[in-house]
């Protein structure tokens, strides 16, 4: 083997968990290889960030080219909860201490990604795109390597001192060392789709707290029958729409994706107002099987991270912040191994596990509490409450802008002090 094809760091996947670990590894200096089978741009679902993702990119050192691309600004969520009104809408600059700034975006994830892998390869990162990883190479229980070459093409070894699997919902070594576990509480399934000329409120017309900037939206979120459905503004009068819906209640909305879609928005009054005269602008998409976690994210001379580790429910737009959040701490742990030795043994990556299950955990625990609320209409939620309790919006705004290691959910139920709360306790 050619001293050109051993790499430090081999990288599986070239989503934002992937650039994400593969940028700290070269940015520190370290040969890094990244293998993208897809070819960029590409179409991807999980358009609404999280205000947490602003510390990420700095790190990454990608803040000004996020900035300067013109993405849609959201500064925060509204929730529309059992057809109550009115809406509960959650902003961050009610409480902007937590975060380096209060506001987000909404993204193309196609540009999104792009700008995140082009930065990988400006900082140095070997980007091999359309080159697909057949298989990971061990060496007994030790990962050594990837079968890698470009599609279309046999595959060829490429040795790696650590290799990180962003394989996305493939997730290539979990599925190879039978770790994939589904969650059966969570069997959603999501259909959706972009539509050209839907509605677009003014946000003077509905934001009412700090500085309203110009053509900033927020994330819509809307309760119905067997699930909820989601409405995001993005740039140039495009809106993304879906609907998440409890797998066997979908079945009884039609036997297409587009007749279950279409059923699922009619219902949803608010939704289907926006929508009149709104042009779908491209065939209904689905994911099946919406939650997973693998058993577990690490091993000797490997870890896991974003999507191949687990698939979050997108309810409060968790997914990139949590996957970028993954790779960073997987290439902290990386760079650890090479400061102690080169030590990449699976106890040296267990830290990394234990670091990012605690944020996962988290937004888990939301999530099964946000399903206990639809499944039981309770219409004297914890969303619904913080238009009362300060305390209890405070912590439930900062966990919905992704601020995972400030506050739990335990505290947030405390903060409701409703006795008839304590039933959301997982």
């Amino acid at each position: 083997m050619s001293q050109s094809e051993r790499f430090d760091a081999a990288v599986i996947g070239g989503g934002p968990a992937g650039t994400s670990a593969a940028i700290i590894l070269a940015k520190a200096g370290k040969r890094v290889v990244l293998f993208e089978r897809s070819r960029f741009p590409r179409f991807q679902i999980g358009e609404s960030l999280l205000p947490a993702c602003w510390e990420l990119w700095r790190r990454l050192g990608v803040t000004e080219k996020i900035e300067a691309e013109g993405f849609t600004v959201k500064q925060g969520a509204n929730f529309g909860m059992f057809n109550q009104k009115p809406d509960v809408l959650l902003l961050t600059a009610e409480y902007p201490g937590y975060f380096e700034r209060p506001y987000t975006y909404h993204v193309e994830r196609a540009r999104f990604d792009e700008i995140l892998l082009e930065h990988a390869a400006e900082c140095g990162v070997e980007v091999r795109r359309e080159w697909s990883v057949a298989d990971v190479l061990f060496d007994g229980q030790q990962a050594i390597g990837v079968s890698a070459g470009p599609n279309d093409s046999d595959p060829t070894p490429i040795h790696s001192s650590v290799v990180i699997d962003a394989s996305g919902r493939e997730s290539l070594i979990a599925r190879k060392l039978n770790w994939r576990r589904p969650l059966p509480e969570l069997n959603k399934i999501a259909h959706f789709a972009h539509f050209k000329g839907g509605f677009r409120r003014d946000p003077h017309d509905f934001i009412n707290f700090g500085e309203v900037m110009d053509g900033s939206v927020t994330t819509d979120i809307h309760t119905i029958d067997g699930g909820w459905v989601w409405y995001i503004p993005l740039r140039d009068n495009i809106t993304s729409v879906g609907a998440v819906l409890d797998t066997r209640f979908a079945k009884s909305l039609g036997d297409s994706p587009q007749q279950r879609f279409e059923a699922a928005i009619q219902s949803c009054e608010c939704v289907n107002e926006w929508l009149t005269g709104a042009e779908q602008a491209m065939d209904i998409k689905t994911i099946s099987s919406i939650g997973y976690m693998n058993e577990r994210f690490h091993g000797d001379g490997f870890m896991l991270v974003g999507d191949a580790s687990m698939f979050v429910d997108p309810v409060f737009s968790a997914g990139v912040t949590l996957a970028m959040r993954s790779g960073v701490y997987a290439a902290d742990a990386v760079l650890e191994g090479f400061a102690n030795g080169d030590d990449f043994s699976a106890e040296r990556f267990s830290h990394y596990e234990a670091r990012i299950r605690e944020p996962m955990g988290r937004i888990f625990q939301m999530i099964y509490n946000w399903y206990r609320i639809l499944e039981q209409k309770d219409a004297n939620n914890i969303i619904l409450r913080s238009r009362q309790s300060p305390m209890l919006r405070e912590r439930f705004i900062v966990l919905l802008s992704g601020g995972y290691d400030m506050v739990s959910m335990k505290q947030i139920l405390e903060a409701g002090q409703e006795p008839s709360s304590t039933y959301l306790i997982s």
